[in-house]
């Protein structure tokens, strides 16, 4: 077979796979090596936490802003041309924090940032799903989705490993906060070369067989038309809006344990007394992707054992994901807080394929893109709903009135599922679906 043939042949499902998982590590290695350093790095700059809260405030903002327009843009000038902008602008980003040595400047950085996050989500899962689809129309997605999330699980959880090690390795650098290049600033690069990296990965891996549109401008001018297409699609498909409610829910209880589980864990007995208080912490967070990754895995067998009821399996994750909150918040001793505090991630891992299985069902292919940062929007907006609120009780209450709170609400996300489940086998009369929404004029 010559080459030519072998470029415009179809991909096998397993090629597909291959492709994106590749991808999919790089991004999500990239993304943690400077991970757990990047605010010290920002701090020995002379840059207060103030400033540093401000600035990734602007990069949610930014994101919430652009997420649904940009998923627009992807259906219109196609997921590749798309992926290929967004993460060149994270190298960018990766730049403009290198020479962040002022508030404007790290202002800038993290716009650059928040674009390129709103433009890669939903173009590349968008082309994933429709590659799948294109080798086999009858391809089960959740063990594929699932098995997504675990490498990006796996890349996560070396990229913060590598991210911790590289400064040790580059100390003779110089470290005060007036040079570019300091042992806390090596991450960032090692970051910049593998996000480059993945530009030229996307550039030859992902070969896109549907049609797209013309020019950039042809296709600016039509992403007005697209999000109000995606809009109303989520408005009139009942399904949409129950696994939207679930996203929503979904982002407020991942928020509550991101921001306060630091706090909680210092203030236990056995951590604060202990002077290996950091190592531990390390640890913990090592463990969420460990957990994170196994549960990608055992939702394939569970959803497999139930008969392909995703809903189903969604529904018992968000049930023991929300009592592992609860408990949390009851608990205040290290060994049983560290227990719930992995069931909490290890259920939410669970639950994750099934949902983006049910999810991808309803969508079509065209509106994709703009349908998954729908999705990631409502995500979105539940953190930044659970951020406030919550960080507020847990500021003037307690950090457990907030788990309560979150934990209460997680058990109660449960009813989209079981409500998606009972409706497996039928489609109400007057229940429009995406497919023919799309057909009405």
């Amino acid at each position: 077979m010559s080459y030519d043939d072998l470029m415009n042949s179809r991909l096998t499902v397993r090629a597909v796979r291959a492709r994106y998982y590749a991808i999919t590590f790089l991004v999500w290695f990239a993304t943690a090596l400077p991970l757990a350093l990047s605010v010290l790095l920002a701090q020995a700059r002379g840059l207060s936490l103030f400033e540093v809260s401000v600035a990734l405030g602007l990069y949610s903002l930014t994101i919430v802003l652009l997420e649904v327009p940009t998923g627009g843009l992807a259906d219109a000038v196609g997921r590749k041309r798309v992926a290929l902008l967004a993460f060149a602008l994270a190298a960018l980003y990766n730049v403009a924090f290198l020479l962040a040595f002022s508030f404007p400047m790290l202002l800038l950085a993290m716009i650059l940032y928040g674009v390129s996050r709103a433009l890669s989500s939903g173009a590349l899962d968008a082309w994933f799903v429709d590659a799948l689809q294109a080798a086999d129309a009858n391809v089960d997605l959740q063990p594929a989705l699932a098995g997504a999330e675990t490498v990006g699980l796996l890349a996560l959880g070396l990229g913060t490993m590598a991210g911790g090690v590289l400064p040790k390795l580059f100390a003779w650098l110089p470290a005060d906060g007036t040079a570019i290049l300091t042992p806390l600033a090596v991450p960032l690069v090692a970051a910049l070369a593998v996000k480059l990296l993945t530009v030229v990965a996307i550039a030859v891996l992902v070969r896109e067989e549907r049609p797209v549109g013309g020019s950039w401008r042809a296709g600016f001018r039509a992403v007005p038309a697209l999000v109000r297409d995606a809009l109303a699609l989520s408005r009139a498909n009942p399904r949409l809006l129950l696994l939207m409610s679930a996203s929503f829910v979904a982002g407020l209880a991942i928020i509550s344990l991101e921001a306060l589980w630091q706090p909680f864990f210092a203030a236990l007995p056995e951590v604060g007394q202990s002077s290996a208080a950091a190592p531990l912490f390390g640890v913990i967070m090592a463990g969420n992707f460990l957990v994170g990754m196994v549960g990608n895995l055992l939702s394939v067998p569970l959803a497999r054992h139930w008969g392909g009821r995703y809903a189903r399996v969604s529904a018992v994750a968000r049930l023991l994901q929300g009592a592992s909150i609860l408990a949390l918040a009851a608990t205040g001793a290290l060994v049983p807080a560290a227990g719930f505090f992995w069931l909490a991630y290890l259920m939410g891992g669970v639950g994750l394929s099934p949902h983006a299985t049910l999810l991808n069902a309803e969508i079509p292919a065209e509106r994709r893109s703009a349908m998954l940062s729908v999705q990631s929007l409502a995500a979105y907006l539940g953190s930044f709903v659970g951020g406030a609120a919550l960080g507020y009780v847990a500021e003037h209450v307690a950090i457990s009135a907030a788990w309560l709170i979150a934990g209460a609400l997680t058990v109660v996300s449960l009813a989209p599922y079981l409500i998606l489940d009972a409706r497996r086998d039928r489609r109400p009369e007057g229940d429009c679906g995406s497919e023919q929404l799309l057909q009405q004029p």
